[in-house]
């Protein structure tokens, strides 16, 4: 009998560690949690319990998928294959669609004609960009969420793009870009690009475009991006500029020029016009720009993949990884000898025998 109580007592003894085991184990995973989740929110978010804090980051997420972003490049027939073409290789690989709008067609590019052959010069630039907004309204206005318009000499970093835009939705109206304001009239600079919301283009097209008494009708020399302005002014669609668009961030995104004429630091590099007509204040030098930059204009085919490579290329090593760490090893005199063997160059024996210039030096 004494053995079946000290058998009993034993056991009891095993379950109660067990379960003060399971209820430590469980009170760690708890702790744990909040010191992961907690810094994470304002003290406002502090009533929360960090698993319901958690769940609704999860679900806020899930909620916001990247942005479905088309692109429509406006073109000619002579730039197709330089200026097009280069854009085609490199950042408009990164579109969700990308659409190039002429007045030809070009089949190899997916270029769609959108305005007559004789359409399709520097004048006739607002007649282009509202032709091109109805192709794509009609054929892709419910596809997407975001509609950029660019040129073909400029050069866009999507990824930043979609950062720029995931603070807002696309069904409210909006309108980003480089803020510029002309006869008391605000609109984004056309060469820099900008984007529209659904909700913006939405408008344009269903209330602007027909109407001549609050959009401009085409017509030659029509100045595009001031006529884009008039129109979605004039349809309540909000005027993001971007040097606001992201807190803490006041420099410009889109940029009006190419990046030499800021990077400069000379006053002499920025034309007046674009000082007398910018919203935010034209800095030049290292500061010129934000570090989340979306677009560069004047981007000739050659400079289009020197951005290319600076930013999706080349890397600064970085001495604190330890993957990169790891890559290097010091080379013993055997590697050496193997890897780069000394040079027998009989020409540099008898210095006094090289001739003074080589003929082809």
């Amino acid at each position: 009998m004494s053995a079946k109580i000290k058998l009993r007592s034993q056991l009891h003894l095993l379950t109660g560690f067990m379960a003060g085991f399971i209820c430590a184990f469980v009170l760690l995973l708890y702790v744990y949690d909040v010191s992961r989740v907690s810094p994470c929110w304002s003290s406002s978010s502090s009533s929360s319990s960090p698993v319901s804090i958690a769940t609704d980051a999860l679900s806020r997420a899930e909620v916001l998928p990247v942005a479905r972003i088309l692109c429509m490049v406006l073109t000619c027939p002579e730039n197709v294959e330089d200026l097009a073409r280069s854009v085609y290789e490199t950042w408009g690989r990164r579109c969700s669609h990308l659409l190039f709008v002429s007045s030809e067609h070009y089949q190899p590019l997916g270029v769609v004609q959108v305005v007559e052959a004789s359409g399709g010069s520097y004048e006739d630039l607002w007649n282009k960009t509202r032709e091109g907004f109805r192709h794509v309204w009609e054929n892709f206005g419910q596809d997407f969420d975001w509609f950029l318009k660019a040129d073909d000499d400029t050069y866009v970093v999507m990824e930043n793009l979609q950062h720029l835009l995931s603070g807002f939705d696309p069904d409210t109206p909006v309108y980003f870009g480089y803020k510029l304001t002309r006869y008391n009239v605000s609109y984004m600079s056309g060469g820099a690009s900008y984007v529209l919301s659904r909700e913006a283009l939405n408008r344009f097209m269903t209330q602007a475009y027909e109407s001549p008494v609050i959009c401009p009708e085409p017509k030659k020399m029509g100045i595009e991006d001031f006529y884009m302005g008039i129109c979605l002014q004039n349809v309540g669609v909000h005027f993001v500029d971007s040097a606001q668009s992201l807190d803490g961030d006041p420099r410009p995104k889109f940029m009006p020029l190419n990046l030499e004429h800021y990077l400069a630091d000379s006053n002499s590099t920025i034309p007046d016009w674009l000082r007398l007509m910018s919203v935010s204040r034209v800095e030049t030098g290292l500061q010129c720009c934000s570090n989340y930059s979306v677009a560069f204009h004047y981007a000739s085919r050659e400079r289009m993949f020197l951005y290319e490579f600076l930013i999706y290329y080349l890397r600064v090593f970085d001495h604190n990884s330890r993957a990169e760490r790891n890559q290097r090893y010091l080379l013993t005199s055997t590697d050496l000898n193997s890897r780069f063997p000394l040079e027998d160059n009989l020409n540099i024996k008898d210095l006094i025998q090289m001739s003074e210039k080589p003929e082809n030096f």
